[in-house]
């Protein structure tokens, strides 16, 4: 009888975690499955500023567009409209006031509720950014969660490090926000950069923390904290949060049932239901982790428990410095009790030396501007002298040859 022979069993290798160019940045990445879905939050109508319209009277409400703000209705710009130059041209014609006001002139990003375009204002020419949602308004509920979203835009929007909003409305059951364009996502600064320099990890923390205090004090949770979500500003160098549409309130967080975000950068006790500041802190450490490793993060598997677990690659972290080792790893503990608040991460000396320098330069920049104007004031003032004394002359001159 012909013996066989056994082929040898595959070596199965654990997998390992790779840098963000192993994968390209098309990989695919997948959503977390929601945990419970979300409880909606009544928006109280007496903050609710409706105060202006565009439309027929005879037309459904929907479409109509209706400026939406929660601001104090002496706010002016809250409470407008864009204007649309070519309203009068186009009034017979079934455009949206999006489409009369704005120019599409690039797609720049897309998220679960809705997509972000680039636009030029036809009044003015200048460029900014709309977010557009996806889905259609399915009832009151719905539109309430929406419009909460415009409440946590207009509540932060005067912070340095979190995105200026301008204002928003809704048509055709659809809500619009418009807001200050930034230059890029810190995700497409990573991958076009690969490699940034330790120093401007620090900044860019810096910056973070300081948008996410700005949340923390009022109680407020974000959710979904990753490198999509953070826009850095057209002086190419400040780092701002964005995307408020899963912000909730702690105390509120567990009993309305909150909606985690990426499972990317998602803390581990979210899985369980439970929603704290210390998700924030996680997200935002494990996000430090990837963009100064330039690093993959996995959305599930082993790998992914693995760093829940604070197990970090060595071969990864080893490349920085072990004060930001520290850091990372103090933000990623799976405790949430251990990892540290922002106000104590913003008490960090390095961070502290951080302030301090900005501290000093705008200081500079404020006395540099005043000598600019105090010298500009006295050269004015030194001219009209000459002129005075030119003239003088010239009269004087006259006189005598008289």
């Amino acid at each position: 009888m012909e013996k066989h022979h056994r082929l040898p069993l595959p070596e199965l290798h654990d997998d390992k975690h790779r840098h963000k160019q192993c994968n390209g940045e098309n990989s695919n990445r997948f959503r977390p499955p929601k945990y419970k879905t979300r409880g909606y939050v009544a928006v109280d109508n007496n903050n609710l500023n409706r105060s202006q319209s565009l439309g027929s009277c005879s037309a459904n409400s929907s479409q109509i567009a209706h400026a939406i703000s929660f601001r104090d209705a002496g706010c002016p710009d809250s409470s407008m409209l864009p204007s649309s130059p070519i309203q009068a041209e186009l009034s017979t014609l079934s455009l949206s006031h999006f489409e009369q006001c704005f120019e599409r002139l690039a797609k720049l990003g897309e998220g679960s509720f809705g997509e972000v375009f680039q636009v030029r204002d036809r009044s003015d020419g200048r460029l900014y950014a709309v977010k557009i949602s996806k889905q259609l308004f399915r009832g009151e509920q719905y539109r309430a969660e929406r419009l909460e979203e415009v409440r946590r835009y207009e509540e932060f929007s005067g912070h340095e490090n979190c995105i200026r909003f301008i204002r928003a409305w809704e048509q055709y059951d659809r809500l619009y926000m418009q807001m200050e364009l930034c230059r890029e996502s810190l995700e497409q600064y990573l991958l076009r950069c690969q490699r940034i320099p330790e120093e401007r990890i620090w900044h860019i923390l810096l910056d973070l923390l300081r948008g996410l205090k700005s949340l923390h004090d009022r109680n407020l949770i974000h959710l979904d904290i990753k490198l999509d979500n953070v826009l850095i500003g057209e002086d190419d160098e400040t780092c701002k949060l964005a995307d408020f549409g899963l912000v909730i309130d702690v105390d509120r967080a567990n009993s309305h049932h909150a909606t985690e975000g990426d499972s990317r950068y998602m803390a581990p006790e979210i899985l369980q239901g439970h929603f704290s500041k210390a998700a924030d802190i996680f997200s935002l450490g494990i996000a430090m982790l990837e963009l100064a490793c330039y690093m993959d993060l996995p959305s599930n598997g082993p790998l992914w428990h693995e760093l829940r677990r604070g197990i970090l690659p060595e071969e990864f972290i080893n490349k920085i410095s072990l004060e930001l080792q520290s850091v990372i790893k103090s933000m990623m503990m799976p405790d949430p009790a251990q990892r540290p608040t922002a106000d104590q991460l913003l008490s960090h000396p390095k961070l502290q030396h951080l302030q301090r320098k900005r501290k000093s330069l705008m200081n500079l920049s404020m006395l540099s501007r005043s000598f600019r104007r105090s010298r500009r004031a006295v050269w004015g003032r030194m001219c009209n002298w000459k002129t005075a004394a030119f003239r003088y002359l010239l009269y004087f001159l006259e006189v005598l040859h008289l």
